[in-house]
């Protein structure tokens, strides 16, 4: 479903459309995700907080008004439910895997490549959020995937 509306960020004015994960800011598209409790846009992650009249972002303050949402806010995108521990590679959007650089049992390092998933013409790396042993891969390279799909786990 698509929503459009207004956000004014320190007194500029952003024309805001959304449509699935994809968002256009004064025509601008930008892929927007969450991983954990940070925004992902373009896949760069990004704290982001609601204070009063004001949007926080990386500890920033902004002012903020929004317009033309009515009643309803959008939605946030809502993963499958998975079981995702710790060591969990997921999805953080809808797209296709395009490239597996891990195995299962072998041995990596918190911020290794382990997969590449495009989304929007953009090549999107996932990498290890801990040190260990792939214990499992869960998918193959041309597979499409949901935002929020496990992956891999690492152990």
């Amino acid at each position: 479903m698509k929503r459009e509306f207004s956000v004014t960020l320190d007194g500029i004015t952003y024309r805001i459309a959304i449509d699935g994960n994809t968002v256009l800011v004064n025509g601008q598209p930008f892929v927007a995700g969450f991983e954990g409790n940070q925004v992902l846009i373009d896949s760069a992650p990004h704290n982001v907080a609601l204070e009063g009249e004001n949007a926080v972002v990386n500890g920033i303050a902004y002012s903020l008004a929004v317009e033309g949402l009515g009643e309803e806010a959008p939605a946030r995108p809502v993963a499958k439910a998975v079981s995702a521990g710790a060591g969990a590679v997921t999805a953080i959007m809808p797209g296709k895997i395009i490239r597996l650089l891990a195995a299962q049992g072998d041995q990596v390092a918190e911020g290794d490549v382990i997969c590449i998933l495009e989304a929007m013409k953009m090549e999107n790396e996932l990498k290890a959020p801990k040190s260990g042993t792939v214990k499992a891969i869960h998918v193959q390279a041309g597979q499409d995937v949901e935002m929020g799909t496990v992956l891999a786990e690492i152990e």
